[in-house]
This record gives structure tokens, C-alpha cells and sequence, in this order.
């Protein structure tokens, strides 16, 4: 049979010609609604038929009252508790769930299902099975472990988790919501971006050459007088002794590299769900990349900027706020971009999938601009615009995002920003 045929039997068979009636309709998916319909024609047997009949819709009256009674009794006397073993990981990061079940009953539970987000509640080993727990011991609290991979960014759970059992006949479910004391917080994935050299940087390395003002980096610049919390090791003595006060050596600061990153809010608003996901990868990849270098780094997602350095706390923080970012949420990346008092050094970078429209947003940006761009070839005069830039690291959509972040990333940076 033809390929067309088959998909259009398909469509025939498949298509909704009464929606109107689905509501009417609808509870008959559910086992509970072909008990009913059994029961009530067991009933018309009976008074037309014959009066054995009656037996009939006894039995199926019985089985449909135990299918319903014994699952919602056995739920009134569970409690539970999900956690995991770290509050916080990355996309595929293996991660250990742990369900704390408390059956108060003096018989066991049988046959019970979590639900909760895919991300949490799938097994490494097996992601297409639901979680099962076969039984729960009588009066006893009972610990069941897996390792789940969460593959999506975000908070979760984004929905209510449930324990859910149809046991012994499965007509008729009922649930019970388990306690979750504390999110778990699903990072972006980070690409690895390497210099050549290859080096992670030091403080040193991101200090420039001395400059005229005053700090505690540089060469020495002459003498003052001292000031509360000077150190004792930059007292002069020979001046000291000779004007009787406190003499301390003045010294040069050094100018510190700084780069400051937004994402064009207004473009990821345009995007697929997965492109969405992989601008905000590369934006985490980036801002991790120059923190690692000890770069002064300001990230702007959504209209503010974020200052980072290297300490975990505020590395943590700014992931976070990517882990929770939907672009719904977001303001225009312009009205961040023109806020900002920056020196010339600091460069931008502005992280979009359509170089046409950002050329316009940030033509007239007062910082040198450079560009890492997600090339969906959806706008007209995309691939142009990025290759008369002269700064421009391109990432097809269409290939692995993260083997070309890795192989363009250290000719970009040479060109750059002279990191290797």
C-alpha cells in the first residue's frame, strides 16, 4: 500500500469528528467507566432478561467498590519525602534521588507509581520506565535510591509530585503529593573552552601593565602619610625617623581586563525551545570561561547586569539565575546594554541568534563590540552580516554546538581577546 494512503487511513481513523461530545465521552478511557457501563447493563439484564444477571452486576458492583476503596485507603496511611543527594547539578550530571516512605498501616503497600518531572523521576538505567516500588513494608519507613540524569536546565520539581497506586485491580487510582523539603537547581551545561596554550589563568595573568594611579600592584610611586589600615610593611622608616610621623611608600595599581556579556533577551524570544536552551549554554560557557581567567566580568541576561569574579557564592548565584531564566520573563537586552558606564577596555559581547536585528540594536554601542552568534539562517541577510563583521565567532545550528564552540573558540580569542 502506498506510503500517502496508509498516512491518510491514519489521519481518517485518528480525526475527532465530534469534539463537542469528548467531555461526554472522555470517562469511558478510564477502566472505572466500562465497570460502570458493565454494572448498568448487568442491571437491565436482570429486570429484562433473566434474574440471575443480578448476580453479574453483584460481582462487578464488588470488584469496582474494592478497586476504588483499597487504593484510597492504602494512600491515607503513607507519607513520603524525595530528596537528593546535592541541591545542585548540571545537564547531564548523574544525580542520586532518595524516596523516604512511612506506611502507618499494619499490612503492607503494593504497586506503587511515582510522578514527577521526566528530568527527576526517569533511571539512568532505564529512562523510558517509571519509577515503580513493588511494595512498603507494614509500620515501617522504607528508603528506595536511584540515579536520575536531568537533561533540561531549571528548578525542579516544576510540578507537583505524586505517589500513585490502582492496586489490586487498577480501575481507579489514587494519589498522594510527597513532601519536598528543598528544589533541586539544574545548571546549564558548560563547554570546556580552551586557550593555546592551554592554562587557567591567575590573577596576575588578567592584570595589564601598571598605570599612574594609585594601588598596591605596581612599582613605587613616592611617600605619604600614613592612613588607618595601611599595612607595616610599606612604613618608610628612614622618612619615618626623620619627620617623626608615619611615612608609607605609595605605589602603582595595575588595570584589570574586563569583559562585559549580555544576551540578546529579544531574540531568544524568537528562538525553538532548543535554540533557546543552547544560547543559554553558550552565554554560562563564556561568562564561566573569562571567570576562570580572572577577568572583571558583568553578565546581563535580562535587562541587569551581575558582576562576577571568582568565588564560588556568586559563580553559584549567576547560574542559578540561568537555571530559573525563561525568556517570557525577559526585557530588552538594549535598555542593559546602554546602562552601562564602562572604560574601553571592557569588551562586549552580545550572544544572539540573528545578527540582523542585533546590527541595529547595538549599532550604536559605545564599547567595542564582539560577536558570538547562534546561526539559525532563519533572517534575511543573517549569514552576510556575520561575515563582513570583523569579530564574529558563528555557530551553525545545524551541527554540534558544542564541538564548534570548542575549535573556533581559540582562533576567536587570539583574534579577540589574546587570552593564549
Amino acid at each position: 500500500m502506498d506510503q500517502s494512503a496508509v498516512s491518510k487511513l491514519h489521519q481518517s481513523l485518528n480525526h475527532d469528528f465530534c469534539p463537542w461530545a469528548n467531555r461526554y465521552v472522555y470517562w469511558l478511557k478510564k477502566p472505572i467507566g466500562w465497570f460502570v457501563v458493565a454494572f448498568m447493563a448487568s442491571l437491565l439484564l436482570g429486570l429484562c432478561v433473566s434474574p440471575q444477571a443480578f448476580l453479574a452486576a453483584a460481582a462487578i458492583a464488588a470488584i469496582g467498590l474494592i478497586g476504588c476503596l483499597w487504593p484510597w485507603i492504602a494512600m491515607l496511611g503513607l507519607r513520603g519525602e524525595l530528596s537528593w543527594s546535592e541541591r545542585r547539578c548540571s545537564e547531564g550530571d548523574c544525580i542520586e534521588t532518595k524516596l523516604m516512605l512511612t506506611n502507618r498501616w499494619p499490612w503492607p503497600v503494593w504497586g506503587m507509581v511515582v510522578e514527577a518531572d521526566d528530568a527527576i523521576a526517569n533511571q539512568v538505567d532505564a529512562p523510558d520506565d517509571p519509577i515503580c516500588l513493588s511494595r512498603v513494608p507494614a509500620m515501617a519507613s522504607s528508603s528506595f535510591v536511584w540515579k536520575c540524569k536531568p537533561e533540561a536546565r531549571g528548578v525542579y520539581p516544576k510540578k507537583p509530585v505524586r505517589l500513585t497506586t490502582g492496586f489490586p485491580f487498577g480501575i481507579w487510582k489514587c494519589e498522594r503529593k510527597l513532601h519536598v523539603p528543598s528544589e533541586l537547581i539544574v545548571w546549564p551545561r558548560i563547554v570546556n573552552l580552551s586557550d593555546i596554550p592551554e592554562r587557567p589563568g591567575t590573577l596576575k595573568s588578567s592584570v595589564g601593565s601598571a598605570s599612574t594611579q594609585v594601588g598596591n600592584e605596581g612599582d613605587w610611586m613616592g611617600v605619604r602619610p600614613y592612613r588607618p589600615g595601611d599595612s607595616l610593611r610599606q612604613v618608610h622608616w628612614a622618612q619615618t625617623a626623620r619627620r617623626d610621623s608615619l611615612v608609607v611608600f605609595e605605589r602603582q595599581s595595575r588595570s584589570r581586563q574586563g569583559v562585559a556579556i549580555c544576551l540578546d533577551s529579544n531574540s531568544a524570544c524568537n528562538c525553538t525551545t532548543l535554540q533557546c536552551e543552547w544560547l543559554i549554554r553558550i552565554l554560562a560557557s563564556v561568562t564561566h570561561h573569562f571567570s576562570k581567567h580572572h577577568w572583571d566580568v558583568m553578565a546581563a541576561i535580562d535587562g541587569g547586569w551581575t558582576t562576577l569574579n571568582s568565588r564560588q557564592t556568586t559563580q553559584s548565584d549567576w547560574l542559578d539565575r540561568l537555571a530559573e531564566w525563561s525568556p517570557s520573563a525577559s526585557t530588552n537586552s538594549t535598555t542593559a546594554l546602554s546602562s552601562i558606564r564602562t572604560p574601553s577596555k571592557v569588551i562586549v559581547i552580545c550572544i544572539a541568534d540573528r545578527v540582523a536585528t542585533l546590527s541595529e540594536q547595538f549599532s550604536n554601542a559605545g564599547s567595542d563590540v564582539h560577536w558570538v552568534v547562534l546561526n539559525t539562517r532563519t533572517a534575511v541577510g543573517t549569514e552576510p552580516t556575520w561575515r563582513e563583521m570583523k569579530s564574529a565567532l558563528q555557530i551553525d545550528d545545524a551541527g554540534d554546538h558544542a564541538e564548534q564552540m570548542q575549535q573556533g573558540w581559540n582562533r576567536y580569542c587570539q583574534r579577540s581577546f589574546q587570552l593564549s
